[in-house]
């Protein structure tokens, strides 16, 4: 997807209050807990692997 996040969720979920802040292209899920209890940190990207 091409589109940002925060435009993502404006059009898709008008309604649906945002909670702190948003990169770009940041996940809509949030994935703290997973960071948090399991040191997860994201070594992959999906953009790296599609070609445009």
């Amino acid at each position: 997807m091409n589109r940002s996040s925060a435009s993502l969720m404006a059009e898709v979920f008008p309604d649906v209050p945002i909670r702190g802040e948003i990169g770009e292209f940041e996940t809509l899920l949030a994935i703290d807990r997973a960071r948090e209890v399991l040191g997860y940190t994201p070594v992959h990207s999906w953009r790296d692997h599609v070609t445009p």
